[in-house]
């Protein structure tokens, strides 16, 4: 038998094609992959499947228990051998990043990554769009640790909440942070002064009164000049904001929300009926929903509908959007996200 490089990854790749979308995205996070190989019930590949496919499937209202095999790409780019410089070729064509090998039978025998072809890491592209923190709020379900260190200033591992946002932006090469800060906000300027080496450009803007989750965009209107992400200071996401992003332009959307898949535990047993019939009973169910994560992409023609120093929170923003006619859009994802803003999930990520 032939050995390849990754020949045991994969393994942890493969899906079988009737599994259901749900499975998938279990799967997907289970082995933090970005890619799942479908076979059929020879282990013939028959396509593969992306988090892109994931986020059309709920696009396009399709249920989650949609069989997999029939959201996949059916037409996948493959090799026949382990060549590097054919993988290269294809990803560099196609814009991919992972590349199956397959057997004599159509069976996936290995993967070639991205990170295989390239001799060293590429220098990411620096984005001009900017990234506004909401981090001016008192944080009181935090209450009391929050009377004494503002919430963007938590703790997570070794780093506080706010560089680990701004980090994950600096990834993808978004660099210039405009913060909005009230609350302890003395804490959070010193913070900044003495980490000057954050290879980040930060600016604060200070609310006079609290303003809410979307008031003080209007105080940072001269700044905001193209499309822009806002987050909220207690979240983070395992997303690709440059996906993100290029989703929002394409739709031309005027807002869009980053969702993500949440599955929430019922815990009674759940009655279903058909034709006002009892039909089953569903103990305790995970039922599976699209949640606000706290970050968005705007336009800045949304900030014309924030009055001066008006207190204002996003989804009556997003509401005013929609009145004046401008198109909403959901990016969904998969991907682990941390929410900080309560004890309960605050302690959880701590453990």
């Amino acid at each position: 038998m032939t050995e390849y490089a990754n020949q045991h990854d994969v393994k942890k790749l493969l899906l079988h094609g009737a599994k259901s979308v749900l499975d998938a995205v279990q799967h997907l996070n289970d082995t933090a992959s970005q890619i799942l190989f479908i076979v059929d019930d020879s282990g013939k590949l028959s396509g593969t499947l992306t988090d892109g496919d994931i986020r059309r499937c709920i696009s396009a209202g399709k249920p989650l228990s949609t069989p997999a095999g029939e959201v996949c790409n059916p037409s996948p780019k493959t090799v026949s051998s382990y060549s590097l410089g054919r993988a290269r070729a294809l990803m560099e064509r196609h814009g991919i990043s992972r590349v199956p090998v397959v057997g004599k039978k159509g069976e996936p025998v290995a993967v070639i990554y991205l990170e295989d072809v390239l001799s060293e890491e590429a220098e990411v592209e620096r984005q001009e769009n900017k990234v506004v923190v909401m981090a001016g709020g008192r944080g009181s379900r935090l209450d009391p640790i929050t009377r004494i260190v503002p919430k963007p200033l938590l703790p997570i591992g070794d780093k506080p909440m706010l560089e680990l946002i701004m980090e994950s932006f600096g990834k993808r090469g978004f660099s210039e942070f405009l913060l909005s800060i009230n609350y302890r906000k003395d804490f959070i300027k010193t913070y900044l002064a003495e980490r000057s080496d954050l290879p980040f450009s930060v600016s604060c803007v200070e609310e006079e009164t609290f303003l809410g989750t979307a008031g003080s965009l209007a105080l940072m209107k001269d700044s905001l000049s193209k499309t822009f992400f806002v987050s909220n200071c207690d979240i983070l996401v395992d997303v690709d904001y440059l996906s993100a992003l290029e989703f929002h332009r394409e739709n031309g959307y005027a807002f869009t929300i980053i969702g993500a898949l949440k599955k929430v535990s019922v815990p009674y047993g759940v009655i279903h009926l058909s034709g006002g019939e009892f039909e089953t009973i569903e103990e305790k169910p995970d039922v599976p929903l699209i949640v606000n994560t706290g970050v968005y992409i705007l336009e800045p023609e949304c900030i014309d509908l924030i009055g001066e120093g008006e207190k204002l929170d996003m989804p009556d923003l997003i509401g005013r959007v929609r009145e004046k006619g401008g198109r909403i859009g959901v990016f969904p994802v998969h991907r682990k996200w941390i929410d900080i803003g309560q004890w309960g999930e605050y302690k959880q990520v701590l453990q």
